[in-house]
């Protein structure tokens, strides 16, 4: 991730009056105290400026364009003991090489007409003890880690809740997946040995756990085409049209004693056929 545009380096302003350019008499007026504190009001031309500075150089220098320069080589702190206003008509860059540090022991209120924009190179943490709110009227993007690794994780002690569609370009993992209405498979389902949809599991419509290689349904079980059960037990059938190959195949086939000797099924066309 390369450094934003908005990040810009800046200096320290040179003073008009430097090694190359000095104050020329009688133009400049200084007061001088003998610690070392001085006050000097220039006024050589096109050099005009102002300067209060203290004897550990620290100064307020204005320069002859109306810019301001405050240097304070200790510490620096301002209190104001009522409201503070100020407005910047132009660009306001800030440069730290410490740490910085607000403390707002009341609200604070943000307003932003153009982007917001934030480079970390190092780690982000955000803890909020209220709610927490975070609202988007156009599209919303999340990313995590890089293009070959990385993971997002959500931690809550109740629930995720999505208001909306959910769409997954790769697999979902889950202990257990509950619908309201239904579930869509595009090309099937397939779960573990305790129900639904495996080798060695089956399908379970309005039970709890379905018998392994079993169908339990509390419903109707409907199909466009055909059921196939070569071994089936049927309590109670309803069809239009059916065919029984497995009792059909017993039927031509069985015998049973008789006071005349064993008998077998009569001859019919079925047998013949």
């Amino acid at each position: 991730m390369q450094k934003p545009d908005f990040v810009t380096a800046w200096t320290e302003p040179e003073s008009a009056a430097n090694t190359d350019y000095q104050p020329i008499y009688p133009y400049n007026d200084v007061k001088q105290t003998r610690s070392g504190h001085s006050l000097e009001f220039d006024d050589t031309p096109t050099r005009e400026r102002v300067r209060l500075q203290h004897r550990s150089k620290t100064f307020v220098e204005m320069h002859p364009n109306g810019d301001q320069v405050t240097k304070v080589v200790g510490d620096d702190y301002e209190i104001v003991v009522k409201d503070k206003n100020v407005e910047i008509k132009g660009r306001l860059n800030i440069t730290v090489s410490g740490d910085a540090v607000f403390w707002v022991q009341g609200n604070k209120i943000e307003q932003i007409e153009g982007n917001l924009e934030q480079y970390i190179k190092g780690n982000y943490i955000q803890v909020v003890e209220g709610l927490s709110n975070i609202t988007s009227a156009g599209d919303m993007t999340v990313s995590a880690g890089s293009s070959i690794v990385g993971s997002l994780t959500l931690k809550v002690p109740d629930a995720v809740n999505i208001q909306g569609d959910v769409s997954i370009d790769g697999e979902a993992t889950a202990s257990k997946i509950a619908s309201r209405t239904r579930v869509d498979a595009g090309t099937g389902v397939s779960a573990g040995p305790l129900g639904f949809v495996t080798v060695k599991g089956g399908v379970a419509v309005g039970y709890p756990v379905a018998l392994p290689t079993m169908i339990n349904s509390v419903g109707p079980i409907t199909s466009l085409t055909s059921v196939s059960a070569p071994l089936g037990n049927f309590g109670i059938s309803s069809s239009i049209l059916a065919f029984d190959i497995i009792n059909t195949m017993l039927r031509r086939v069985h015998t049973h004693p008789a006071p005349k000797g064993i008998t077998g099924p009569p001859i019919s066309k079925e047998m013949t056929a």
